[in-house]
């Protein structure tokens, strides 16, 4: 999350980011403190540190009485102050249940912890989309599942009336197991999100993760659902091409690439991409929100695209030997049907005859070539 002096509206064609204060850019690099195994937290014990970011870290714990497991998430006290309150930070969990989806991470309790604010949320089991692309690549077909749940679930938030406003790799979860309704996926960290029709506790900020970030973010305009849409079309990059569409180790020149540059056509890196997806893809990263494709037809397009990258599940399954007298007979070709008729379509009768008639044949041939 990076501060901006002002907002700054200029026509595309001008090309020219909001200037950034060198301050917001520099990262601080002192580790906040880490909670040990056996403390307690409200009526939680925490057990083991599963991982943080720039604003909160998460812990592994069980409720002191009942057991229960649960991700206890505790803000950094470096990040609290004047713009980023305690009951911002407590915003999440709200959020969580005004969409009330099963692929939304259950928030179920908050407190305070030493000044610092926390959520008691579902402990999930598995891992990041970010750790598993570090271990390789998707299969495409596994890569269109995941972002079509993503779909459903951005859809589900819009209705609501929530723009997530930071979709990344590290922010969806890939579950170990299925969950309910045999979902696999869990979107994460709604503590960005944009609730309508309330006060934005993020205006004048460049909220978001720079590599995701849409170019109305970067002018620190209000959002729409369309700056999911970017960002979804980003992660569908990375996920089915490889790598995002904008890169730079300078912040400002990712922010200008955001704002001015074309994407590489999806094609140049999957040769052979259903042209509506190449579109699709294409269209999720226009400059202008308004050019933007509805999730909608984003869905439609990945469902389109997984129909025909789905293997075919037609296979010849053989009977097992003890049961074979029961398997029906193979179909018979395409280039025999209306033939006069063959020995394929002889009686069981005539079938024993014939075996028989080759049985002797077979004898009488060996043992005319013993007797030579």
């Amino acid at each position: 999350m990076l501060s901006a002096p002002m907002t700054i509206d200029l026509p595309l064609a001008e090309c020219e980011p909001p200037p950034i204060p060198p301050a917001a850019l520099r990262k601080s690099k002192q580790r906040p403190a880490t909670l040990a195994a056996g403390m307690r937290v409200g009526v939680w014990r925490i057990e083991r540190e599963l991982g943080r970011g720039g604003m909160a870290a998460v812990y592994a714990a069980s409720h002191t009485r009942f057991g229960k497991r649960a991700a206890i998430k505790l803000a950094h006290q470096a990040v609290l102050g004047p713009r980023f309150t305690p009951e911002t930070f407590l915003r999440e969990a709200r959020t969580a249940n005004l969409i009330n989806h099963p692929g939304v991470v259950e928030v179920f309790a908050t407190g305070t912890f030493g000044g610092r604010p926390y959520l008691a949320m579902e402990r999930l089991v598995g891992r990041s989309l970010g750790a598993r692309l570090d271990a390789g690549p998707l299969p495409r077909t596994e890569a269109l599942d995941i972002l079509l749940e993503l779909c459903e679930v951005l859809s589900a938030a819009h209705a609501a009336g929530v723009i997530h406003r930071d979709l990344k790799l590290d922010n969806v979860f890939l579950l170990e197991g299925a969950g309910a309704g045999g979902r696999r996926v869990k979107l994460l960290d709604w503590g960005m999100a944009r609730i309508a029709g309330e006060d934005d506790p993020m205006r004048g900020l460049i909220a978001g993760t720079l590599t995701y970030i849409a170019p109305e973010q970067v002018r620190c305009e209000d959002v729409t659902p369309a700056a999911d849409i970017y960002a979804l079309g980003v992660l569908a990059y990375q996920m089915l091409l490889g790598a995002p569409p904008f890169s730079s180790p300078s912040d400002t020149e990712l922010l200008d690439k955001h704002l001015c540059a074309k994407p590489p056509r999806p094609r140049t890196m999957w040769s052979t991409i259903p042209a509506a997806l190449d579109a699709a893809l294409t269209a999720m990263l226009a400059k202008q929100p308004a050019d933007r494709p509805s999730l909608d037809e984003v869905a439609c397009s990945l469902r389109a695209a997984r129909a025909r990258l789905r293997p075919s599940r037609l296979r010849w399954i053989t009977p097992a030997p003890a049961l074979a007298w029961l398997a029906p007979p193979p179909a018979l070709p395409a280039d025999v049907i209306g033939r006069p008729a063959l020995p394929l379509f002889a009686t069981r009768r005539q079938r024993v005859v014939g075996a028989a008639l080759g049985v002797a044949l077979t004898a009488a041939s060996l043992l005319q070539v013993l007797t030579a």
